[in-house]
């Protein structure tokens, strides 16, 4: 029989968080457990979830309002819930007020669904409430932490009730266990893809073309999110520096902006004019097909200013044998090799991402050897079969 797994995606935007979780979501083995995935608000990637037949439980509605959720016949009261929720966590009641509400609700969804584990998607602070509930219903609770994250001694006290943390770098793992997170029940599994399927996404000449650009251009991608700690106020001056030796020199921008930002693509605009970039930068927006993209660039920049988590789009790029520079801090050095399977540049400096860059539009031989490289490395350590059979080794320690 299989086994129910919640799935509890905070998010409302689009990144590698939940890819990650799409990917490993399709990957499970259907004879052993039944995924239900639960979005807490309306996400542009949900339809890729439907796609898989899963079932999808979604908590507020378009319109900002909760959606109505029925009283589970069985499993204790709402009263009786509060009550042992009070009674375990009495030591720190006023916060526990402020996760109370949805972790009951959560609870009421676990007995409701006749879960047998839950699976909190993303940072630990954000998902308190699931691991509230978790503890109510009586289930396994694993934490799969993908961000850097400030956790409170609430939090800490929290932890007591996790089953398992899943650390999607190294970075990460040292990160919390140096704030109190236990070794002991935590372990490192890599993010992941499967290679094959950037095997058959098109060629290099349709690409460009539909992106507008030649074959003799020097093409060169910065993919992620419009948000400032993602560095493009660093790329774009380490473009300019490039561009008065490359006149074919080609830079996409790929990604659209966030909510708390929304002045910030406008910001960059007007600096790639100060910059005299205008003809050499193009801003696409927001891409769903990343690996169809990929083969149009002769580089993949990226140069986050703040430790990267894992930084998914890099293994896209080595997978699809774009060759890499990228930012050494946070999980990146973990991902790429510097001097085999891409180059490495400290965060914040334009000089030597200029300088990076160049030598591998100027060395065919260096470009295509890292490629190669990459390739080999990706499917090695990121292979997204490898991935949820690690993962799906937890679940059966977790559940017996």
């Amino acid at each position: 029989m299989s086994r129910r797994i919640l799935f509890v995606e905070m998010s409302h935007g689009f990144g590698g968080s939940i890819v990650s979780l799409y990917q490993l979501v399709r990957g499970l083995d259907p004879s052993r457990y039944e995924p239900v995935v639960l979005f807490y608000r309306p996400n542009a990637y949900l339809p890729q979830f439907e796609e898989l037949g899963v079932q999808i439980i979604l908590l507020e509605g378009d319109d900002g309002s909760e959606a109505a959720l029925p009283v589970p016949s069985t499993g204790g009261s709402r009263q009786e819930a509060t009550g042992r929720l009070r009674s375990s966590l009495s030591s720190t009641y006023s916060i526990v007020r402020q996760v109370a509400p949805g972790a009951i609700r959560l609870y009421q969804i676990i007995r409701r669904e006749k879960i047998d584990l839950v699976h909190l998607n993303d940072v630990f602070i954000s998902n308190r409430e699931g691991v509230v509930a978790a503890r109510l219903a009586g289930v396994p609770c694993l934490s799969h932490i993908r961000a850097f994250e400030q956790l409170t001694r609430f939090d800490r006290y929290l932890t007591r009730y996790v089953d398992a943390f899943v650390y999607i770098s190294q970075a990460i793992a040292a990160a919390h266990e140096e704030q109190g997170m236990p070794a002991e029940r935590g372990r490192v599994i890599y993010n992941a893809l499967a290679p094959e399927e950037f095997d058959a996404v098109g060629d290099r000449a349709s690409a460009r073309a539909e992106l507008g650009l030649e074959e003799s251009d020097q093409v060169v991608g910065l993919i992620g999110r419009l948000v400032a700690w993602k560095g493009h106020r660093v790329f774009l001056p380490a473009m300019a520096a490039l561009a008065k030796t490359h006149p074919r020199l080609r830079c996409l921008i790929v990604g659209d902006g966030e909510v708390t930002e929304p002045t910030y693509q406008h910001e960059l605009e007007v600096q790639t004019a100060e910059l005299g970039l205008s003809k050499h930068v193009i801003f696409t927006g927001y891409r769903s097909g990343i690996p169809a993209l990929l083969p149009a660039l002769d580089v993949l920049v990226h140069c986050s200013l703040r430790p990267e988590p894992f930084g998914r789009v890099i293994i896209e790029g080595m997978a699809a044998g774009v060759p890499i520079v990228g930012a050494a801090d946070g999980a990146v050095p973990e991902i790429v090799e510097d001097g085999r399977s891409g180059l490495l540049t400290p965060p914040g400096d334009a000089g030597a991402l200029a300088e990076a860059v160049g030598r591998l539009l100027d060395d065919q031989s260096l470009a295509e050897s890292m490629r190669q490289a990459a390739r080999q490395r990706v499917c090695a350590l990121f292979n997204v079969d490898t991935h949820v059979q690690k993962i799906q080794t937890v679940y059966r320690e977790l559940l017996g």
